[in-house]
């Protein structure tokens, strides 16, 4: 059932000559026999599940880094974890390559003399590239001078990585996407989840009869329009959705592949790589007391000691079951041709990694380019682009001042009446951001019924540690850090705006604060890193509550008394309080016409409307006054 015309599938033992001085063997496969030699561009390593690739090196510059590699790999006092560093010597050894030819070298023996150096350094600086990346990279000019490879010694790489890097743009982190356009992705996801999950096997018949009838009809033509709209008129299917449709480019299922995504990586906060890990088995359930828990468990793609993977766990909700099954269903077509493809891989080990990257969530469409199953960044990426774009959400002006908050790295990359196109990472951030933010319930609470998920999700960010201990859970310890960074900015953010840009403040913390600035003779009470640190420290603390902010950490009330201590309203909280005061206004008149009996109701809408009413006057907002009293006859039990 393939449609790759002439292709030779690229999969297969290496037909290179043994021979023992100058092509040693380098790896062995689970059979103990040879599996790669040095003069290959391709070093297998099955015991790590790992790969060295030196197909985009060349000449001096891929003789080098062989060497080098290949002292590790037959050294048998170096630990086994030196195999992930490779990686990033290949990576580093492609960019110097890149450079040095650039500048009319041909090894890294340029940098041996003064001019290559100087000429280096000065075409560095123009590159923009961030200090992390060049002290990475530079680990590699170290290794060429410890293995007689180079004669330059670089005597302080850190001051040079800094040099290179001092005209580069300022280390951004992952983007974190403002609330209403995560909110339109998510709801549009869910949408698409919910319409096609019932077609889930539908979709992968159709798909499967397409390409069918199209190889079939192309060997009657000489081009492909023809077998394509005669191969459309031949499948039948019962999807009622206008929107969906088969094309052999695999356009519409990206566009799935998008929704899907999105909806997985908004509920679990995975890292990109994680999420792909995942399979139809992944999700599962469990209670804990009286919450049950939707989980999700994958590959967690950062290293242990000796660069070996683990298994992670991510709370998320039911929603993401259904988005895991009609992606990997839908794909199911593919996935058995991709399985007759292993048939004819030739060596064991290959087709084994082979059939584990089948049976992967995210797989590529065999009857396109594609050589191999695993779906990599850039086909996400496309994804994600064609299912943003399809939602059609342009920024408007307070997007656009949102995502210059959240995203202070990032000041000026959306404009407004511009897409924005999601990345893979930037889901986990925006996870952890609304989670802090206390936006994550708004967005979880699209429908009524993901009511119950805001008490699932508060159980497990509460009390994750207890909960994974009595699951037999491994966490995302990461996730955990990242959420616990979020929380110290957002307190720092929020506490510099009071205590040196708020106009107004009240509450008795507030009226403390406003005093002890106007007694200050500067714009800036408190420094930004003055109350980072003592977030820090713990010697700060700030959450917010329906009716202004607290700053006692210990408190466990939503406090909205005005005798407390530490409140703290600040004018724009005091003007989001007006809607409220008029639903009380509402319902405590209400309940008097009605005559309702209810006096512990009354007196509390009562006296909440007057605790507003106080806020308010501090600000000097205007507002309807309230002249209704509590009388006798109301706080009288019947």
């Amino acid at each position: 059932m393939r449609l790759r015309s002439g292709k030779q599938f690229p999969l297969k033992e290496s037909t290179n000559t043994f021979i023992p001085d100058e092509n040693p063997i380098v790896s062995f496969c689970s059979q103990g026999t040879p599996y790669s030699y040095y003069q290959d561009d391709l070093w297998v390593f099955v015991d790590r599940d790992s790969q060295v690739k030196f197909h985009r090196l060349h000449g001096g510059f891929k003789d080098a880094i062989k060497q080098i590699i290949y002292k590790v790999v037959i050294d048998k006092k170096l630990i086994l974890s030196k195999y992930t560093y490779s990686h990033n010597w290949i990576e580093a050894a492609i960019f110097f390559q890149k450079m040095i030819q650039h500048l009319g070298g041909e090894s890294f023996r340029f940098i041996d003399s003064d001019s290559g150096l100087r000429q280096i350094i000065s075409y560095g600086k123009t590159l923009k590239i961030k200090y992390k990346t060049w002290k990475n990279n530079l680990i590699l000019l170290s290794k060429l001078y410890e293995n007689g490879l180079v004669e330059r010694r670089i005597e302080n790489s850190d001051i040079l990585a800094r040099e290179l890097s001092s005209l580069s743009a300022v280390t951004k982190q992952s983007m974190a996407i403002p609330e209403k356009i995560a909110a339109e992705y998510i709801k549009s996801s869910m949408d698409i989840v919910d319409r096609f999950y019932p077609y889930r096997f539908d979709i992968s018949k159709a798909y499967g009869e397409f390409v069918k009838n199209f190889q079939e009809l192309q060997k009657h033509y000489r081009d492909r329009t023809m077998p394509l709209k005669k191969a459309r008129k031949m499948t039948f299917h019962d999807i009622p959705h206008e929107d969906f449709s088969l094309d052999l480019s695999g356009v519409w299922l990206s566009w799935l592949r998008g929704a899907c995504y999105t909806l997985i990586a908004s509920f679990t906060g995975s890292r990109d790589s994680e999420i792909k890990s995942f399979n139809l088995d992944s999700y599962m359930e469990e209670k804990y007391g009286d919450v049950v828990i939707s989980i999700v468990s994958g590959g967690h793609t950062k290293p242990n000691v000796g660069g070996v993977k683990r298994e992670t766990s991510w709370v998320t909700n039911q929603k993401t079951k259904k988005a895991i099954e009609l992606l990997w269903c839908s794909f199911e077509f593919a996935r058995e041709i991709w399985k007759e493809d292993a048939e004819s891989i030739i060596h064991m080990d290959l087709r084994k990694k082979f059939l584990e990257d089948i049976n992967s969530l995210f797989i590529l469409l065999p009857y396109t380019t594609s050589v191999r199953p695993f779906a990599g960044r850039q086909t996400i990426s496309k994804s994600l682009a064609s299912f943003a774009k399809s939602v059609g959400c342009v920024a408007t002006f307070s997007d656009v001042e949102e995502f210059n908050v959240l995203n202070p790295t990032r000041k000026g990359e959306l404009a407004q009446g511009q897409v924005l196109i999601p990345h893979p990472h930037g889901f986990r951030r925006t996870f952890a951001v609304f989670l802090v933010r206390n936006k994550l319930g708004s967005l979880l609470d699209l429908k009524y019924q993901f009511k119950h998920i805001n008490i699932a999700m508060t159980a497990w960010y509460s009390n994750q540690a207890n909960i994974a201990a009595h699951l037999d859970m491994t966490m995302d310890a990461e996730l955990m850090d990242l959420i616990a960074e979020e929380n110290h900015s957002f307190m720092t953010d929020t506490l510099y705006y009071i205590y040196n840009e708020a106009s107004s403040l009240s509450g008795k913390e507030g009226d403390r604060i406003m005093s002890a600035r106007r007694g200050v003779d500067a714009s800036i009470y408190l420094s930004r890193e003055e109350i980072s640190t003592q977030v820090k420290n713990g010697q700060m603390s700030i959450t917010e509550n329906p009716f202004g902010h607290c700053t006692n950490p210990t408190c466990s009330r939503i406090c909205d008394m005005q005798t407390c201590r530490y409140k703290i309203v600040t004018k724009e909280k005091a003007l989001s309080l007006l809607p409220v005061r008029e639903q009380l206004v509402a319902k405590f008149n209400a309940l008097r016409d009605w005559n309702v009996n209810q006096p512990n109701i009354m007196s509390k809408i009562y006296f909440d409307i007057k605790s507003i009413d106080q806020s308010l006057d501090d600000h000097n907002i205007d507002y309807s006054p309230f002249s209704e009293n509590l009388t006798a006859s109301m706080l009288q039990s019947k």
